[in-house]
């Protein structure tokens, strides 16, 4: 598994690279005396709070190495979509990204539990998680096995689904093509619905929306607002079918261009900066749904979430059997464990 992973990988970094234009400068992790600069991609817009939290563990991160580590902020994928940001990461040709899990799921399955639908009751559940040991060893075992040093999981926020049709049910949704991100967990996310996964970057699921290559798509109030689909969906369905994060990572090369007081500081600041992004989210959530109500959209609360859950149910069946030998379905239950 792991050499296939590590083929498939270099593939796609390679085809990827070929598709980014970067400047020459932008390639990789730079020094200048006694500091290190460092490059963090992530594909929100400026001022979304992605970019709050981003910009906290630049701050964080400053303080806490008397500014000898510099972090800049490429944000709106700036730096590539997504998931060539963190094939770059992968390569060390960018030191730092904000990835969707789902995308970190593709190169080590386990990772996925984190981002699996229906997971966490709450968010103190969702907390524990951030703080736990499972999530420390969980990193620890993708870096082991495919070469990622994972940080930090930072809340995206609870996603939900909006659409040009009134859903209730998953058989409301039969046919409806739902966009998700390419990868294979953020496609089961528009199953769970009762939908068809479309694929479509993030940047440009707006236009995908309106030209009608997606008849609706999921993500939190706070990301339906800040990339304006309130303009291109109708409706706003409060599924709360998965607890979304965007898993910080670092090169391995940018990693050992810190001393192991920095390191040490740049971990900890990623987890203080996760948990910063929890309270923004806290905040935002109802403010949002009711700026999009305001905004017209008809907001949607389901009778039931139970035949969501129920697929849901099903998928977790067959992950547990198709990644039997990574060991899913044990840390899938460690990480529903913490609501203990």
């Amino acid at each position: 598994m792991k050499t296939t992973a590590r083929f498939t990988l270099i593939i796609s970094i390679v085809v990827s690279m070929c598709l980014i234009t970067f400047a020459g400068s932008a390639l990789a992790v730079k020094k200048q005396g006694d500091k290190v600069i460092l490059k963090l991609a992530h594909v929100n817009p400026p001022g979304s709070p992605t970019d709050m939290a981003a910009k906290k563990f630049v701050e964080l991160v400053a303080k806490g190495t008397d500014g000898k580590v510099v972090i800049k902020i490429f944000s709106n994928e700036q730096l590539g979509t997504e998931k060539a940001a963190l094939e770059s990461v992968m390569l060390g040709a960018i030191d730092c990204s904000l990835n969707d899990a789902a995308y970190l799921a593709d190169l080590y399955p386990p990772m996925g539990v984190l981002d699996f639908p229906y997971t966490y009751i709450d968010f103190d559940h969702y907390e524990k998680m951030v703080l736990s040991d499972v999530f420390q060893e969980l990193s620890a075992a993708m870096d082991k096995e495919v070469g990622l040093k994972v940080i930090a999981p930072f809340l995206f926020g609870r996603r939900m689904l909006c659409s040009n049709k009134p859903i209730y049910t998953p058989a409301d949704a039969k046919g409806v093509k739902i966009r998700t991100p390419g990868s294979e967990l953020a496609m089961e996310n528009a199953r769970v619905l009762g939908g068809v996964p479309t694929t479509i970057s993030y940047t440009e699921a707006y236009m995908g929306l309106k030209q009608g290559v997606a008849d609706a798509a999921e993500n939190p109030f706070t990301g339906i607002y800040d990339m304006k689909w309130y303009e291109v969906t109708k409706y706003l369905v409060v599924t709360e079918h998965v607890w979304n994060n965007e898993i910080l990572s670092i090169s391995n090369k940018a990693w050992k261009a810190m001393t192991a007081d920095q390191r040490k500081v740049f971990a900890k600041a990623g987890i203080e900066a996760a948990m910063y992004r929890i309270i923004i989210q806290k905040e935002l959530e109802d403010q949002r749904v009711n700026d999009l109500r305001n905004l017209g959209m008809h907001v949607i609360y389901p009778a039931s979430l139970d035949p969501f859950r129920s697929i849901a149910a099903d998928i977790e069946k067959k992950y547990r059997d198709k990644y039997k030998s990574s060991d899913w379905g044990t840390w899938h239950d460690r990480v529903i464990g913490l609501a203990k």
